[in-house]
């Protein structure tokens, strides 16, 4: 993957809206880096424990978390907070956009989780299915397949973006919350 431009640490706020445009879920973090196709933030998970029954994330899990502005999903390498690899989070989403210090994507129910091994599992398939038959235009609705296939093929050529866990600047935890 090439690289972005590194920027001195400053805060952004993330905003998952679902497919209607109203919010979903908000949370802070530091951007990273940032090119024309893409940007990585990281974040910090500030509640104390929540159990996915393929993964528990605990306060203090760092994300990095990759918006692509020209592809149909986002990507999170999820860390413990000691910096264990837990595996990646894959949202299919519409393309992200950033306006007023806030990025924002449009949530389209598929996720992936990757354990660091590359096996996986789909996410909601059953959500996006109902959503396709009423909800999505048909355009979204072949985008979004078309993301989670390549999703697919990324986590099994090992080729999801990869970035070495870092501790924060301070040592302390930054509050956010992931989708």
């Amino acid at each position: 993957m090439t690289h972005g431009q590194r920027l001195e640490r400053r805060p952004l706020v993330v905003q998952k809206v679902r497919y209607d445009g109203s919010p979903h879920y908000r949370w802070e973090g530091e951007l990273l880096e940032r090119c024309d196709a893409w940007l990585l933030f990281r974040a910090e998970f500030r509640l104390d424990y929540r159990d996915l029954g393929y993964v528990a994330f605990e306060r203090g899990d760092v994300f990095y978390e990759w918006y692509y502005f020209d592809r149909w999903y986002n990507v999170f390498q999820v860390y413990s907070a000691s910096g264990e690899l837990k595996g990646w989070y894959c949202n299919v989403t519409a393309p992200a956009q950033v306006a007023n210090g806030v990025l924002t994507f449009v949530d389209l129910a598929l996720d992936v989780w990757v354990y660091p091994d590359r096996r996986f599992l789909v996410l909601d398939q059953e959500e996006f299915d109902e959503l396709e038959q009423g909800t999505y235009r048909p355009d979204d609705a072949r985008e979004a397949k078309a993301a989670l296939a390549q999703l697919i093929g990324l986590a099994r050529a090992g080729g999801l973006p990869d970035r070495a866990f870092e501790r924060a600047d301070d040592g302390s935890c930054h509050p956010s919350e992931p989708s």
